[in-house]
Parts: structure tokens; sequence; C-alpha cells
């Protein structure tokens, strides 16, 4: 049966953004061209690495982009990088470098001792809305909602202090960098930011003191209904 929900792959593309990491959408053909869902994360010149969950990785440099779904690397590729082995691309030096991890659910169960693993971020799918005079017989739009979390440990004398505020802000610019998510929808908005979420104090009345920042992001999908 057809998927008609999609949270999991968009919120998985959302994490790998989070990343710096896209997804190919094919396998490596002994080229230097690569296939993903969406070029957006990467520029010419980028120094980037291929990976999957068995080929050792590889480091190439970014020398052309082509539409929005081909990458051109500065060699052929040596390694066979497979999309059934989660084959990816990824910077070689991520935008947010110190991340400890990047999860999917609620920050309130994240890993204890949730104060060793901060910086970190949460990917929580929240509402999916299916407006009714936005689709046919054949198809329906879909508008995904999720809650993306950054989580630190707060700055002594301050908990608003500038360079938390720096760095939400390269996170939101990270997350506008690919409005396609890899290729998993058709267009991707940020459309709320709150710097000081209540969630902050419910982890703060568990002992957990970290600052928050919550950024709601909408995926627009269209779905197509099947015979």
């Amino acid at each position: 049966m057809e998927n008609l929900l999609h949270y999991n792959e968009i919120a998985r593309a959302i994490r790998l953004l989070c990343q710096s990491s896209v997804l190919l959408s094919e396998d490596t053909n002994g080229t230097n061209q690569i296939s993903v869902g969406s070029n957006r994360l990467f520029s010419i010149g980028d120094q980037v690495e291929l990976v999957d969950d068995e080929t050792p990785a590889e480091t190439y440099e970014v020398s052309g982009l082509s539409g929005l779904t081909k990458i051109q690397l500065d060699s052929a590729v040596s390694g066979q990088f497979t999309v059934a082995n989660n084959a990816m691309i990824r910077l070689a030096e991520p935008i947010l470098d110190d991340l400890h991890w990047v999860g999917q659910g609620r920050p309130l169960v994240m890993p204890q001792p949730a104060e060793l693993e901060v910086p970190a971020i949460v990917v929580e799918p929240a509402i999916l809305d299916q407006p009714m005079g936005e689709g046919t017989n054949k198809s329906v739009r879909q508008d995904y909602h999720f809650r993306i979390y950054y989580l630190e440990r707060p700055a002594a004398g301050s908990r608003r202090n500038e360079a938390f505020l720096e760095r939400v802000s390269e996170l939101f610019s990270l997350l506008s960098r690919d409005i396609y998510l890899g290729g998993t929808c058709w267009y991707a908005q940020i459309i709320r930011l709150d710097p000081d979420p209540p969630v902050q104090q419910h982890l703060a009345e568990q002992g957990l003191s970290v600052d928050v920042a919550e950024i709601e992001l909408l995926a627009r999908y269209l779905q197509i209904i099947p015979d």
C-alpha cells in the first residue's frame, strides 16, 4: 500500500540538514556526478564527504551544480555508495560543528544525563493540515508542521547571551538554505521562532538547566491519491 503520511521522511531530511547532510537519490556510478533530491545545501568550491553504512568516507570538492538534483565533484567517485545503505553527501565542515546529537521526538525525553549531551537538536513532528479547497479528486495538499528545538548549556551570567542567539541564527539560516528539504517536499518555510519557549521551563522543573530556542517549520507536500 502506498504511504500516505510522510512525517518520517521529511523529519529525517530535517535532521540530516541540521547535520549539513543530504541523502543520495541514486547509487554512485563511478563518474564525478551524483544525484540528490535537492542540491541547495551546497556551493561550488565546498569540501564534501560521501558516506554510507558500509563504505569508507571519501572527500571531494564540489565543482558544479546542475538543476536542482545534480552535483558535480572534482574527480570520479571511487567507492560504491548506495541508496540501500543510506548513502549521503555532507559538508566536510558542518555548519553546526559542535552538535552532540540530533534526534526525533520531544525534548522532554532527551538522553540522560542531559547536561552532558548538549548542544543538541530535537525534531518534533507536529500538526498535519490538509486544506479542503487545495486538492482535487486525485490529489491532496498536505502541510506538515515541525517543531525544531535547539538546546545548549546556558552561559554564566546570562540566559540569552549573544553567542546563543548567534547559534540559533546559524540554525535558522541552515534550515532556510534548502527549501525542498532534500527533495522530500514542494516547499518549506520557517513560520515562527521562539527564543524562550515553554519547554525550557518544563526542562528546568526536571532539573535540566538548558537554554532552548524553538523553531516551527512548515513543509508543503502534494499527496497523489492512488486509484
